[in-house]
């Protein structure tokens, strides 16, 4: 039985805990405060249903509480909380340890790489929904997709993935999983911060008077991603916005989320790194980047408030 240890328990880490258990893995959720989160999963649709994933509660301890090694880590915060988050358990990290990446945006992995010493370092990207609720249930809004890949490219999937193929809905290894990464941070870039600005579901992006603005930016992506190199991803890009607005329509993007939290955003590992990082000289993107600079100055003004 594979052991676990799951850092960042929001929305999405406590339903890959879930999940990981109830294939029989041995989790232990790493909290700030070392208590367990939450002890059950509600699945909506037509009618609502309770699971009861845990035989027992999960077991849950502080980063710093325990020195024993770590056999494999999934890292599940906020974009910028990587590099922390992993700095209270680099000390635990061995040749031996597995590292899961599976957060938002692109260059976490360059970020990561040199925390975690000689530890095998993997990167994930899921379209699973999930939210935590006021009473501290998870609700699942979609069941979603996985990809898994290596840093360091590898066709062969390790031994542990075949329970990860048992415990997570259409999960699949990928011999280039930034491929599958830089594909989510363009259609989040689009999606992301025009949602936060105007403080609107997926939906409403589709429609007047927000598309003829939603149409433009996804050009300006295309752009960028043309300009790397990225045609194919650029050629989807058009109907990946269409179809995850349309099934997402009543859904708020985690930015907007975060933004009427007045918490930090993940503006800079998405647009920030299409606009700073993807390529040397980027093409002219006015409005993208008058997008992130709004972004960013709600963001400091919320945090500023807060």
């Amino acid at each position: 039985m594979n052991q676990w240890h799951v850092l960042g328990v929001g929305a999405i880490g406590g339903l890959f805990a879930c999940r990981l258990q109830q294939s029989g893995a041995n989790v232990t959720l790493l909290t700030r405060h070392g208590l367990a989160p939450t002890r059950e999963i509600i699945v909506s649709g037509g009618s609502e249903r309770v699971y009861r994933f845990f035989q027992q509660p999960l077991n849950a301890e502080t980063p710093e509480a325990v020195t024993e090694p770590i056999g494999h880590l999934l890292v599940t915060t906020k974009a910028w909380a990587v590099q922390s988050a992993l700095k209270s358990v680099s000390n635990r990290l061995t040749s031996e340890s597995t590292v899961v990446v599976l957060c938002n945006g692109m260059g976490l992995a360059e970020r990561a790489a040199p925390l975690i010493g000689d530890a095998t370092l993997i990167l994930a990207s899921t379209t699973a929904g999930c939210r935590r609720s006021s009473d501290n249930k998870l609700i699942i809004s979609g069941e979603g997709s996985t990809r898994v890949g290596a840093y360091v490219p590898d066709d062969t999937p390790p031994a542990w993935f075949t329970q990860w193929q048992e415990a997570v809905p259409d999960c699949r290894w990928e011999s280039d999983i930034r491929e599958v990464l830089l594909a989510k941070v363009a259609l989040n870039a689009v999606i992301n911060p025009l949602t936060a600005i105007h403080s609107v579901e997926n939906g409403a992006l589709l429609h007047p008077p927000l598309k003829d603005q939603t149409d433009r930016i996804i050009d300006e992506v295309q752009s960028l991603l043309r300009g790397g190199g990225a045609d194919r991803i650029a050629a989807a890009l058009p109907d990946s916005v269409r179809t995850v607005c349309t099934q997402t329509a009543q859904n708020h993007s985690s930015m907007r989320v975060d933004m009427a939290r007045g918490e930090p955003t993940e503006i800079e590992a998405i647009v920030g790194w299409l606009l700073k990082e993807w390529i040397k000289k980027p093409p002219p993107t006015p409005l993208l980047a008058e997008a992130y600079e709004a972004v960013r100055a709600r963001e400091a003004q919320g945090l500023s408030e807060g």
